[in-house]
């Protein structure tokens, strides 16, 4: 396989080559988790790579509990399907937790506080549904129980990973939290052993192809764990070497030939998705530092190629772009920003 495929490739399963999906949820649940720890740009993850989609409709999702935001697999905010978030952090969980543990020890986080701290918030929850973490913050000084703001954060996280809380509905451009049970059904639990081909099989159709490195990354999972997760999917699985590298993808991948342009945000997944396959994704010999290596700015993408930055601006064309090279060679720019346009407003 050569670069060229295996970038049309990734883009397809991306969900980038073409506007595919119907809803919010159909997006999330194609990706199994997308990062959103940047509320603005996570929604615009979720909104590019629907048919048809405004800021508002994303908002709603999140707010009706459609999509979830939470902790899970990594230590930051991920978007999950409603459908999936139980599955999905009975897995995750005890790895996220002992990245955590070192912030717990910190601010001084143990068993006895925070199951101590959890019986107020769960009364107060109970009792007022959609409270931010400083009304939370507010209630525990009430009744005599002083907690500073970064031991609070790991309080809220250490429910999310217990399925105690998750998002609630935004208020004021706020971050509220809800009781988990009150926001996502009851599901029938799944095994380990079946949770982690399941996740091995979300991972590589929407991101493959991709290195046994770059799931074990995405993922938080252990190596054993991951390469067991690939392992269950058998032949389905094909295998190709590129640079050094092996790659794993779904051979049902329809041909690719279309060149694709679109604006990706900050945490997007065509770039967090990946760890040692995430080079494969720049133009040679160029400083990715200048990208932000790929994760903390807004990326540009021509024609299949990254070709520079972005950012929104108040006046038409609502972006402004800063360009690796020289900008004629994109002739065709101004007319592929239209289908960006109702976002970039908000």
């Amino acid at each position: 396989m050569k670069v060229k495929e295996l970038i049309e490739r990734r883009l397809l399963n991306q969900g980038l080559a073409s506007a595919q999906f119907e809803s919010c949820a159909d997006v999330v649940s194609h990706f199994g988790a997308m990062q959103s720890q940047d509320y603005a740009m996570a929604k615009w993850a979720v909104g590019m790579r629907m048919r048809k989609a405004s800021d508002t409709d994303v908002e709603m999702s999140v707010n009706s509990g459609e999509i979830i935001r939470t902790h899970v697999l990594r230590p930051t905010w991920h978007f999950v399907s409603r459908k999936d978030v139980r599955w999905m952090m009975e897995l995750s969980a005890p790895y996220v937790k002992k990245a955590t543990q070192y912030y717990d020890r910190q601010v001084g986080l143990t068993d006895e506080v925070f199951k101590k701290i959890w019986k107020t918030i769960e009364v107060e929850l109970q009792h007022e549904d959609n409270l931010s973490k400083e009304d939370l913050m507010d209630r525990l000084a009430k009744r005599k129980i002083g907690v500073e703001n970064l031991m609070a954060t790991q309080i809220l996280i250490r429910a999310e990973l217990e399925m105690r809380v998750c998002n609630g509905v935004r208020k004021k451009n706020k971050i509220t939290y809800s009781l988990f049970e009150r926001r996502v059904p009851q599901a029938e639990k799944i095994s380990k052993k079946d949770s982690l081909v399941k996740l091995a099989s979300v991972y590589f159709s929407s991101r493959s192809p991709a290195t046994v490195k770059d799931f074990m990354w995405w993922s938080g999972l252990s190596l054993s764990d991951a390469k067991f997760g690939i392992s269950g999917l058998g032949d389905d699985l094909q295998r190709a070497s590129l640079d050094g590298l092996d790659y794993w993808y779904f051979e049902n991948t329809p041909d690719q030939k279309k060149k694709t342009s679109v604006l990706l945000p900050a945490f997007d997944e065509y770039m967090v998705g990946y760890s040692e396959g995430r080079d494969i994704a720049f133009p040679p010999d160029i400083d990715k530092s200048l990208l932000g290596n790929g994760i903390f700015k807004p990326i540009a993408l021509f024609d299949n190629v990254v070709a520079g930055t972005w950012k929104k601006i108040d006046q038409e064309p609502f972006v402004e772009i800063q360009f690796l090279h020289d900008s004629k060679k994109y002739k065709g720019v101004k007319s592929k920003l239209e289908a960006f346009k109702l976002f970039l407003r908000k």
